[in-house]
């Protein structure tokens, strides 16, 4: 029996963003809340709502409109994939998104930030070669990383922050 085939979701950015942060795909959470990081456990929301001193807002609207107005765009380095269950290490039959038009769309983006192992290897793999901006990889922030904990995932996270000023 093969693997469900899954999408992603369409990017969230502007021309003003400067900075894009790209996930693997979505899990099977994010995909029933209809939005990226979707899971309760998932530690991305609190940790860019720590860094920014906003908050994001539960809703899939209120999420958009804070990453708009925090000049963060948002999407993941695969536009779908086959994969069986939320593991990034269970994508089968990638197909990539299209990051360069993205970044050509977006002027004043000004870094690239990897959520994880698996965003990083995809991105380095499809995207790296042709999208001219520093590109850099961060822990997951899923809870299935629990690698130090929440407290070493917002130290790393910190990175974000010289490019949103």
């Amino acid at each position: 029996m093969s693997e469900p085939r899954i999408s992603s979701f369409s990017p969230v950015c502007s021309p003003e963003s400067r900075v894009l942060i790209l996930g693997t795909m979505a899990s099977p959470a994010s995909l029933r809340a209809g939005f990226f990081y979707g899971h309760p456990q998932n530690a991305f929301w609190r940790i860019l709502a720590e860094l920014t001193g906003d908050d994001p807002g539960p809703s899939p609207a209120e999420k958009r409109a804070f990453l708009l107005r925090r000049r963060i765009a948002l999407w993941d380095t695969l536009e779908s994939c086959a994969r069986e269950g939320a593991l990034d290490s269970a994508i089968r039959d990638e197909h990539p998104s299209d990051v360069t038009g993205l970044a050509a769309r977006c002027p004043a983006l000004r870094a690239v930030f990897l959520n994880g192992g698996a965003a990083l290897r995809f991105y380095k793999k499809y995207h790296a070669p042709r999208v001219a901006l520093p590109y850099f990889g961060l822990p997951s922030t899923s809870p299935a990383n629990a690698r130090g904990g929440y407290a070493a995932k917002l130290s790393a996270w910190r990175a974000l922050l010289p490019y949103l000023g």
